[in-house]
């Protein structure tokens, strides 16, 4: 029978997960014929402290090159992070190898894991399916689809014996270093912006893609928001971050927050808003009847070491919230502060599960 972890285990298996290991070489030879992708997939846990889970490895565009039951060509590499409660980063483990898990038990039904059943495999079938040697009480990783460029990547890790976490299905995405040559011209400034780590201005254009009104006053075009074009930016935000910010990863915070609050979505934003750094640290020292305790646009972390998931913002830009708030000279609107509390919580409380919903329709196409 399988046991979750219980939050008074914490402390107590944290000193003891996982060892670290080196990474293997990887020739120049096997990068210039294969495509490097990146998984990473999240657990979160009591109060606040969450594991995240980050795969690299290569895959070939030819099928049947390797007949192993696991046909990428390099060993894939694992990173695992611990954060607690106040936001402090633990590394578990920086760069470890993983193997075929029907190497380490040939004889296994690996049905028995406890996956989700997407990512379960049938019993002596153990394609695309791995384990952490370094690991104390065991780690595994499941990849979906058996074949072709992973697209979906699960964790089962048994933080004591016979009591585990399993991970949200995380999203794969491709590394391959002629990625930014075939960026579609509309991405070309966010691409330039997040070269240069302008996280402001990148989050600025991210949202005239997505959103124009939130950044911009009437008249504007009116964006057209494809899957295609929510994967690209998604790309280009987990390749420019290392896999810390992008859609992709703020759906995984979002979706374990509808699972601690499944039947109040308002609970669930919030729950999100302190995850990923959106909420202010302490109250303002003015009064402001507008911004209530999220964060403004002026307010955000402008640097990587944010919290993980904290760009792309959601929000509405201070110019255009203090343009409906503020009416100019000569004209009196007796509702101007309410339209702009109004402007705002929408934003926070309508748009952003709409968003994540569209989101999540993008990266199943």
């Amino acid at each position: 029978m399988w046991h979750r972890l219980t939050p008074t285990c914490l402390s107590a298996v944290l000193p003891v997960l996982l060892a670290l290991l080196a990474p293997p070489v990887v020739s120049a030879e096997s990068e210039a014929e294969s495509d490097r992708f990146a998984c990473q997939a999240g657990v979160t846990l009591a109060r606040g402290v969450s594991l995240t889970y980050r795969l690299t490895g290569y895959t070939t565009d030819a099928a049947g090159i390797n007949s192993s039951p696991n046909p990428l060509e390099t060993t894939p590499m694992l990173a695992v992070e611990w954060r607690d409660r106040q936001g402090r980063v633990q590394t578990l483990l920086r760069s470890a190898a993983l193997s075929d898990y029907e190497a380490l038990a040939p004889d296994a039904d690996f049905s028995r894991l406890p996956f989700d059943a997407a990512f379960r495999s049938l019993p002596n079938q153990a394609e695309r399916l791995y384990a952490a040697p370094a690991s104390v009480h065991g780690l595994y990783v499941s990849l979906r689809p058996t074949d072709g460029s992973p697209q979906q990547m699960q964790v089962v890790h048994y933080l004591r014996s016979g009591e585990f976490v399993r991970s949200t299905a995380g999203v794969c995405y491709p590394e391959t270093e002629d990625r930014d040559q075939a960026v579609d011209p509309q991405l070309t400034e966010l691409q330039a912006k997040l070269q240069a780590r302008d996280w402001a201005g990148a989050d600025r254009e991210t949202r005239r893609l997505l959103a124009p009104d939130s950044v911009s006053l009437p008249p504007f075009d009116r964006a057209v928001v494809s899957p295609d074009l929510i994967r690209a930016i998604d790309q280009l935000w987990l390749t420019a971050s290392a896999g810390r910010f992008g859609l992709s990863v703020q759906l995984r915070l979002w979706q374990a927050a509808r699972a601690e609050h499944p039947t109040h979505p308002e609970l669930a934003v919030d729950a999100l808003r302190d995850r990923v750094g959106w909420k202010i640290a302490a109250p303002r020292s003015e009064v402001d009847f507008v911004s209530s305790d999220w964060r403004n646009e002026s307010e955000l972390m402008n640097s990587l070491t944010a919290p993980e998931g904290h760009f792309p913002w959601v929000g509405v830009s201070d110019a255009i919230v203090q343009h409906v708030a503020v009416p100019p000279e000569g004209f009196h609107c007796g509702s101007c502060t309410i339209d702009a509390m109004q402007l705002r919580y929408g934003r926070f409380y309508h748009y952003l599960p709409e968003l994540m919903d569209r989101v999540e329709v993008a990266l199943k196409v």
